[in-house]
Order: structure tokens, then C-alpha cells, then sequence
């Protein structure tokens, strides 16, 4: 099961949006401030909720809680996470998954009370949330001081903590995984291991490992451990931020084999080689399905539009491969 499909109505910059996903790797292009993270956190915060395992109370509490922590609008008061336009009343979201299955809700900007409308999505799949700045360095006192005090961390920084505390899984995981694995840990030089309150990396603490390593070794910590296997969902926002071009390659084609083996993927990117060696491999025979994305922010009407194509070639507006090119006619006009 996948999600197949997000529609928001004025939900921050997006007066309105209906947005079909692929099955496989799903990259999302655009410049700053046009809501590429805002539409992933959407989602993530969603399916969480879902998830009654993790509190008691009901799914309209969950989704106001998980709204308000994975996005830390001023005194967690989601009726803040309407679009600014005036006279607005309310905010909906409606996530469907592969299956027809959907949730959805409405929130009024005033009250903030959230109702909802529909919840027929039982069982969501798990989802994982990598945000741009890693988190194992952090790691060690972290998810206590998180619980007991004011932190400037949204909620996605805890919960990545908490998956990244489970302990390894036994047993055998399946070829591509292992695969997977040894690359990686070939690249780190070794395993990620837990000890005490501090991770180490290929024998070093972890926070003496370069920042684009630490990023590698949370990937390679979750498969380990099976908090991100077959039937989840991970969101990773920015993954070059601080990666070397050579590591770009590799996490890209990590995503690939990742989607493969049945994660979907959710990447946001303002990468020239990380989106375009996703873009060659969404062309290879056999590849999982994929599906690009392009946000423009118009600022005449204060709102973002989606423009989307299953190649990265179809996309009507790519900002980072036009910028590129401007660059490389710049380098060439200067010899």
C-alpha cells in the first residue's frame, strides 16, 4: 500500500492542490519558500496520526497534536497554518492511498478545532521523516531532553530519534537490503552502532564523522533495525545538504533499489546531480515507478502551483537544470 494522492486546500502556500504520486521515488523541484517540505510534513504528520499505537486518544486529537508539533507554528496554534489570504475560515486535507483509502480533514484558522471528515486508511503504512539536518550527532540526551523541555526542534527530530534507538533486528533481510548494507557500510568505512547514549560510525563517535556521512549512517541504522522496511513510506528533505557529489550518486541510487524493494520515497531536492541521477535511473529497464515535481510560487495571487511528469525531462520548469545550464554557458563564454 502507497500513497496515491493529496489534495489541500488552503493549507500554507497552497490555495489548491490535487497531487498524484508514483508507487516508487517521488522528487520534488522547486525554489526556496515554495512549499516542498511544507507538502511532505502534510503527509508524514497524516500518517502518523493514523497510527493508533501511538496514543490512546482519538484520530481528530492525534492530527491536531501531530500538526502543531511536525510544524511549530507560533504556540503550536494550527489555525496558523492557513493560507494568509483574507477572510479565510478553514484549511482540508484529504490523503488517499493506493488502496482508496483516505483520510480527511478540515481545521478552522480561528479556533483551530480540526474534525475529521472521512478515515477509512486503518492501517498506514510507516513512515519515516530524515529532515535536512541529521540527527545522530545530537543523538545522546536528546530524546529525554525533548520530552522534558523547550526544544526548537519540530517533532520530526524526535521521532527520527526514536526509530533510530530501536534495537537491531535478527535474522535475514532480503538480498537488496543486505546489498544495500554492505555498500554503504563500505563507504563508512564500517557499521553504525549504538553504545551508551552515543552512536559511532565505522568505530568513530558519530559526531566526529563529517555531517553527509551521519546522513548515510541514519539510512543505514533504520534498515538495520527494520524501522524503515517493505510497506513504509520516508520522507528525506534535502539529503545533498552537506553530501559530497560521489555520495549524491550513491544515495540516489540507494532511493532507486530502496523503491525497488517496496519503500516509497519522498525526496526534496535542489540538487542538480542528486535530481538528475534520478532522473536516469527513473529511465532504466525495470526501474520503480517515479514521478517528478516542479513548485512555482506566483506571487501575484500568493500561491504555489504543482506541475508534475513521470520523467524529469517532462517537467514544463526545472529551476536547477536551467540554472546550471547558465552556468555552464557562463563557464564557456569565459574561456
Amino acid at each position: 500500500m502507497t500513497i496515491a494522492r493529496l489534495t489541500l486546500t488552503d493549507f500554507t502556500s497552497f490555495r489548491s492542490a490535487d497531487v498524484s504520486f508514483a508507487s516508487g521515488v517521488n522528487v520534488f523541484l522547486g525554489a526556496n519558500a515554495t512549499g516542498k517540505t511544507h507538502l511532505m510534513k502534510v503527509l508524514y504528520a497524516t500518517l502518523k496520526a493514523a497510527e493508533p499505537q501511538h496514543s490512546p486518544s482519538g484520530i481528530d486529537v492525534r492530527l491536531k497534536e501531530k500538526l502543531a508539533r511536525v510544524f511549530r507554528p507560533d504556540d503550536l496554534v494550527i489555525g496558523r497554518l492557513g493560507h494568509r489570504r483574507p477572510g479565510l475560515k478553514s484549511v482540508k486535507v484529504r490523503v488517499i492511498d493506493s488502496a482508496q483509502k483516505e483520510i480527511a480533514y478540515s481545521f478552522y484558522t480561528k479556533t483551530s478545532a480540526l474534525k475529521v471528515t472521512k478515515n477509512t486508511m486503518r492501517d498506514p503504512p510507516s513512515s519515516i521523516f530524515l529532515p535536512s539536518r541529521e540527527v545522530l550527532a545530537m543523538y545522546e540526551g536528546f530524546i529525554s531532553a525533548y520530552q522534558n523541555r523547550e526544544l526548537s526542534f519540530d517533532e520530526t527530530y524526535f521521532d527520527l530519534a526514536v526509530s533510530l534507538a530501536a534495537k537491531a533486528v535478527k535474522g535475514t533481510k532480503p538480498e537488496v537490503i543486505s546489498d544495500i548494507l554492505r555498500r554503504l557500510e563500505r563507504s563508512l568505512g564500517g557499521k553504525v552502532v549504538l553504545g551508551g547514549e552515543r552512536f559511532q560510525v565505522g568505530g568513530l563517535e558519530a559526531h566526529l564523522v563529517s555531517e553527509g556521512m551521519r546522513k548515510i549512517a541514519s539510512i543505514v541504522r533504520l534498515l538495520t533495525n527494520n524501522e524503515l522496511r517493505e510497506r513504509g513510506v520516508l520522507f528525506w528533505d534535502e539529503p545533498e545538504a552537506n553530501l559530497n557529489p560521489q555520495l549524491a550518486v550513491v544515495v540516489a541510487d540507494v532511493l532507486t533499489q530502496l523503491a525497488g524493494n517496496g519503500i516509497q520515497v519522498f525526496v526534496s531536492s535542489h540538487d542538480y546531480l542528486l535530481s538528475e541521477s534520478l532522473g536516469l535511473a527513473a529511465k532504466a529497464s525495470g526501474a520503480p515507478a517515479s514521478r517528478f515535481f516542479s513548485f512555482t510560487r506566483h506571487e501575484k495571487e500568493d500561491s504555489v502551483s504543482i506541475d508534475g511528469a513521470d520523467e524529469l525531462d517532462g517537467l514544463k520548469s526545472n529551476l536547477i537544470r536551467e540554472e546550471f545550464l547558465r552556468h555552464y554557458d557562463r563557464v564557456r563564454n569565459a574561456e
